[in-house]
């Protein structure tokens, strides 16, 4: 793969979890492992059509995934860089001001 491709798919990855929503929804992920968008909806206090567009944008990125289990589906993490990413900031970077 092409240096200017790898860029490119690197900012589209990035842009993909780049909202306050969705890494609320990669920290939830990290904690638990797997949850329903039901369960993700409730915990996050957002609106389950929220939610569920934002579980969206993740999957298209191979971000999260998605299993059923009878009628639930269950999403996790996927991409282990992503979740180490997330997690690295989320509890490295100090409040600027």
């Amino acid at each position: 793969m092409e240096k200017e491709n790898k860029i490119q798919l690197t900012a589209s990855l990035l842009k993909s979890i780049g909202h306050p929503i969705r890494i609320e929804i990669m920290l939830y992920l990290a904690h638990y492992q797997r949850a329903t968008v039901t369960e993700i909806s409730n915990d996050l206090s957002v609106q389950q059509p929220i939610i569920s567009l934002h579980l969206s944008v993740l999957r298209k990125q191979k971000v999260i995934t998605v299993k059923k289990e009878g009628k639930k589906s269950l999403y996790s993490i996927s991409d282990i860089s992503v979740k180490q990413i997330v997690n690295i900031i989320y509890n490295t970077r100090k409040k600027l001001n």
